[in-house]
């Protein structure tokens, strides 16, 4: 994701990468390697905009990389973007599958729990709402935004998701057959899970987004390409129609054309949906 936001920045923003250390509420600050555990991929980037309140909307973006890799510097573009537009963004590491401490699921829930623990006891520090959240993810990392605001979001803190091309039902055979840059995703789903399917079914339902909609789940802004080929559009447009179904909110951007490296995305039509969609039901 971090080429497409390069992009974004380049044509949409005048980029400022200098940071500040200064927490005023009305001068920006970007604060890196923010710790939040003691494991060292607990760690956040948290980008603060001018003019800050405890009403200012914190967006939780969710890397993506098949649960075993990415990092949240990708998104620093991106992320600067979305503080010009007057939001606290806070990118996150999260644990990552495929090491030898066998981080499966649901450690990386685990991991955005403490997240959001730690944004309410900064709350005040850094001048922002702790219950006005939205998560955006890409990917694996908009699987897990989809899975911790449909199933652990208890105290209603997520008040919005977006999606990009996330998977929503791991249990998809054409999503376990398919493959990114050579490397199979139902092997990354299997790490991720920690048990085969044909071993374990159970666990793969149990980590599937689809399965915990129903008319009370976080409202979700689906964005797909259409020929998306490492995740099937169709598993957004299933988690749309089941959320729309029951009669939750769900809205769906199908990128006509892409695939999974949003190569082509119209940016300049789809960002002000995505503003609209969080500013919207972040309320």
């Amino acid at each position: 994701m971090k080429i497409y936001f390069i992009l974004i920045c380049l044509i949409l923003v005048n980029c400022n990468t200098n940071k500040t250390t200064l927490i005023l509420p009305n001068e920006e600050a970007i604060l890196t390697d923010v710790s939040y555990g003691i494991h060292p991929r607990q760690r956040m980037d948290v980008y603060l905009p001018k003019n800050r309140s405890r009403a200012t909307k914190t967006i939780i973006y969710v890397h993506g990389g098949g649960w075993y890799m990415g990092d949240k510097a990708d998104i620093r573009d991106g992320a600067i973007y979305f503080q010009q537009q007057g939001f606290a963004f806070i990118s996150i590491n999260y644990r990552l599958t495929r090491t030898a401490e066998n981080n499966i699921h649901p450690a990386q829930m685990q991991d955005i729990d403490k997240i959001i623990a730690y944004i309410s006891q900064k709350q005040l520090e850094w001048s922002l709402s702790d219950d006005k959240l939205a998560f955006f993810g890409g990917s694996a990392g908009a699987h897990l935004s989809m899975l911790y605001a449909y199933k652990y979001n208890l105290n209603k803190k997520i008040k919005a998701v977006i999606s990009v091309a996330g998977p929503t039902d791991l249990t998809d055979s054409m999503l376990i057959t398919s493959s990114i840059g050579g490397f199979s995703i139902g092997a990354m789903i299997e790490s991720y899970v920690g048990v085969s399917i044909a071993q374990e079914i159970t666990a793969w339902r149990d980590a599937s987004p689809i399965n915990f909609i129903t008319a009370d789940s976080t409202p979700t802004l689906f964005v797909h390409g259409t020929i998306d080929t490492a995740v099937p559009y169709h598993q957004s447009l299933w988690a749309y129609n089941k959320l729309s179904d029951a009669g939750g909110v769900a809205q769906i951007e199908p990128l006509p054309n892409v695939g999974h490296d949003l190569v082509g995305t119209n940016w300049s039509d789809l960002l002000p949906k995505m503003i609209g969609f969080l500013n919207l039901h972040t309320k």
